[in-house]
């Protein structure tokens, strides 16, 4: 097997995660709580911007390589303790394992794939290679998706995490056949104390940007929204009286949509504003939440949840590029970074009182508070035109 056919492999064993169509109700099947199952989620996205610049570190220290086979290696004992697990801190643990592989592999994989094919030149190109990554990433979702919930109607649900072991252990031994790149280890050394002046250069010059304030608020509350609701996607089919085997196929669907919704998105900036689009994307996105609340139960109001998670993969996007024009070049991957962590902080605070209001009320008041939270966010941090991203 060539080392480019290696790459392919890689991203379609990645996705293999059988778990994704049945995960928040393998949660509840061990009697955790709504709050104890956002709590989980939002200690993860934490545990993860932690990680990304001491990651980073590590592969300029050691090598991509290195990098990439602790990204694979975390995976083994995170699904394995998901299949034997039985209590809050070692499913905390297990998610903490998968902070580590989201960390390690951010970024990593296409810079060894760019290096080797810089150091092994071929008819082949890097986009090409891309490309087809992206493709097999997704066939392989798609696919580990409409599995995932006959493995689980059929076996039970912590089966499906031993299937999962399966490509996991396969994409580590493919990763650590990877062949040999020359590494120019320009190690820029981490400083904590640096880390923090940097953001608060950057929070000084957000500061004195009110655009810019209402772009990372803005966001940060719409996508903190929108992955609060996904986590009652699942509880809610079995409302619907949908059955699990089905769970995975609707999945593939999502993705499906999902992805369309975010190769196409640049489409909508020759048509309309960026500010535009994100106003009134952030007003549409009220409506299902509204319904959803107002207790509407049915198979077709799946329909509502495949119109809140396209508008996550569709307006990100418009939100990201707006921003970047008002960012000055040297401050803007420091600005970046902090939106990623208002991101994270926002994400750490409003997950668990999410959860806590599904325990204390229902998932539906849940929805329906998330729904009056948007409209907040529209009213107070609406964006507003700019000469700067007049329509072509």
């Amino acid at each position: 097997m060539t080392q480019i056919h290696k790459f392919y492999l890689t991203e379609f064993l990645k996705t293999q995660r059988y778990f994704i169509p049945i995960m928040i109700l393998f949660l509840q099947f061990h009697e955790l709580t709504y709050t104890e199952i956002f709590l989980l989620y939002a200690i993860q996205s934490f545990v993860v911007f932690l990680l990304e610049i001491p990651s980073g570190v590590f592969a300029d220290l050691f090598g991509k390589k290195a990098a990439l086979v602790i990204s694979r290696a975390s995976l083994i004992p995170a699904y394995s303790l998901f299949a034997v697990a039985d209590s809050f801190w070692i499913f905390l643990l297990a998610m903490i394992f998968m902070a580590l592989n989201k960390a390690f592999k951010s970024g990593t994989h296409k810079a060894f794939i760019f290096d080797y094919m810089e150091q092994n030149p071929s008819k082949i190109t890097p986009s090409e290679v891309f490309g087809k990554n992206k493709f097999w990433a997704r066939m392989g979702e798609a696919l580990a998706s409409a599995a995932g919930g006959f493995i689980a109607a059929r076996l039970g649900f912590p089966i499906v995490f031993v299937f999962a072991l399966i490509p996991a252990l396969v994409n580590l031994f493919n990763a650590l056949t990877y062949g040999k790149i020359e590494e120019k280890h320009t190690v820029t050394k981490f400083s904590l104390s640096l880390h923090f002046k940097h953001i608060g250069e950057s929070l000084v010059e957000i500061k004195g940007n009110k655009i810019v304030q209402r772009l990372i608020v803005n966001s940060a509350i719409f996508v903190s929204c929108m992955e609060a609701s996904e986590k009652f996607f699942q509880p809610y089919m079995v409302e619907a009286r949908i059955p699990i085997e089905w769970f995975g196929l609707v999945y593939m669907i999502i993705l499906i949509i999902t992805a369309f919704g975010s190769r196409y998105a640049y489409l909508f900036e020759t048509k309309f504003r960026r500010t535009d689009i994100a106003n009134v994307s952030g007003w549409i996105g009220i409506v299902p939440f509204v319904i959803l609340g107002l207790e509407f139960v049915s198979i077709s109001g799946i329909i509502l949840f495949f119109i809140i998670l396209f508008l996550k993969s569709a307006r990100r996007p418009a939100m990201i590029t707006e921003l970047n024009t008002y960012i000055s070049s040297a401050k803007r991957a420091t600005i970046l970074s902090t939106e990623s962590l208002f991101r994270a902080l926002f994400l750490l605070a409003f997950l668990p009182i999410i959860g806590h209001l599904s325990d204390s009320f229902s998932i539906y008041m849940a929805m329906l508070i998330i729904g009056i939270l948007l409209f907040l966010n529209q009213i107070f941090f609406w964006i507003p035109r700019s000469p700067k991203n007049q329509k072509e």
